[in-house]
């Protein structure tokens, strides 16, 4: 970034359009409604043992809300759900994030059993995108695993009715992304595989508009053998793939074969087209670094917008990599990247040494994501504020992820130019105001 370029401010940052493809539901409950379900059924229950001073603030709390109900009282009750929620949301990440291992316990034990009712599938929804939206998204993807929430009897129709609701009440467009996960193929862990079930429901539903293979890369790596029949099957009925890879592993040519086999949808000649106008992106985004002026930045945004413009039907059609972060082979890949998760689970060593500035100014289709709010303790705007300090990320670089995730999202192409219509106009208007 150009020293005469100051970086935005957290305020301007929160305002600032944005969204992303790579969220995951199971991974972003609110702490507050956490210690609530959790308290309701039993602290003592919870595995591992909650902190003392998380039980002993909630309690407390409770006692203030069952006493005297004054407005001071009530007011000290919220403060010490509060404290305790932030408390339990530091702890719980500490835990996760010192093994890839912890992380998925957590989710298996603190997140999944407040997540078998439709009342709390729909609560946790509501929640999500409501902090979204605050958070400055004007569009969003959400993933989850809708077989991990019939443990306590509901059915997946159930299952995808109590989340559905939730998107189709969000005031922003929100669409749903049904995730099988690695380990389903192993008897071991599950009897029987649920993917032709899971490539169905993502049929069925309008609300859904991808099929994601997710999960432990390191135990199941790669793009799995008996992934791609169903993911074939909900290609053909018209929606997106995706797959998680790279996060864990470098690539392999095992890999490279199975994702060519998973995209077949553009030529060499279009791959080699798209990767020429995204090198041409980056030159203009590193102009844009050095302008000196808002008028040249201005002027250097029309000249991107109208490079994404022709690469856009190109983007959609390219295949998606959930993170994608390793190894030599991203290509036209759209990469959903998420900077901060790495980081917690350890991917990657420290935030400055992570490759998305690399693979950025490549040329590579990056996205921005936050895979989740819970342990990362992140939200986009904070996510973004790390990245203009400590990869000089400039309001173009930006512009590019997002209009790149738009690019590759399900939304459909009328909903698509209305966002577009949005980013557009939002920094082009933030450009101006540093005139």
């Amino acid at each position: 970034m150009n020293r005469n370029q100051r970086p935005l401010t957290s305020r301007q940052l929160r305002a600032l359009e944005k969204g992303q493809i790579h969220e995951h539901i199971d991974c972003s409950p609110d702490p507050l409604f956490m210690l609530k379900r959790q308290y309701e059924r039993g602290f003592d229950k919870v595995k591992p043992k909650l902190p003392s001073t998380v039980v002993k603030n909630w309690r407390d709390a409770q006692a203030l809300r069952t006493g005297t109900k004054s407005e001071q009282n009530l007011e000290l009750a919220a403060e010490l759900e509060r404290k305790a929620a932030r408390t339990y949301q530091r702890w719980l990440a500490r835990f996760a994030s010192k093994s890839l291992a912890n992380y998925v316990q957590a989710i298996r034990d603190h997140i999944l059993p407040l997540m078998q009712t439709s009342t709390d599938l729909y609560e946790v929804t509501r929640k999500r995108i409501a902090d979204a939206v605050e958070d400055g998204h004007i569009f969003l993807e959400l993933r989850f695993a809708p077989q991990l929430h019939t443990m306590e009897g509901l059915t997946l129709d159930q299952v995808m009715a109590a989340v559905n609701k939730a998107v189709n009440q969000a005031p922003i467009p929100v669409r749903l992304i049904v995730c099988a996960l690695r380990h389903e193929n192993d008897k071991q862990f599950v009897p029987h595989n649920p993917v032709h079930e899971l490539a169905a429901l993502t049929l069925k539903y309008e609300e859904v508009g991808v099929f994601d293979l997710a999960a432990d890369e390191g135990a199941y790596p790669g793009v799995l053998d008996w992934f791609m029949p169903a993911a074939v099957q909900v290609q053909e009925g018209g929606k997106l793939v995706d797959c998680h890879l790279w996060e864990v592993n470098d690539d392999t040519s095992q890999d490279r074969r199975r994702l060519a086999a998973l995209y077949p949808f553009l030529s060499g000649l279009e791959r080699r087209r798209l990767s020429s106008l995204m090198k041409k992106v980056a030159a203009r985004c590193a102009a844009f670094s050095q302008a000196k002026t808002a008028e040249q930045r201005l002027a250097l945004l029309d000249q991107i917008d109208g490079l994404l413009d022709q690469a856009e039907a190109l983007i959609h059609k390219s295949g998606r990599v959930g993170h994608g972060i390793r190894g030599k082979s991203q290509g036209t890949y759209v990469l959903e990247v998420c900077p901060t998760s790495n980081v917690v689970t350890g991917q990657v060593k420290s935030f400055d040494q992570h490759p998305i500035g690399e693979l950025l100014r490549a040329g590579k289709l990056v996205t921005i994501n936050t895979d989740g709010t819970l342990f990362t303790q992140i939200d986009l705007t904070k996510e973004y504020d790390k990245l203009q300090k400590q990869h000089k990320f400039t309001l173009a670089e930006f512009y590019v992820c997002n209009r790149i995730a738009l690019a590759a999202s399900s939304f459909s192409p009328a909903v698509k130019a209305s966002i577009k219509a949005k980013l557009a106009a939002g920094y082009r208007k933030q450009l101006s105001s540093k005139r």
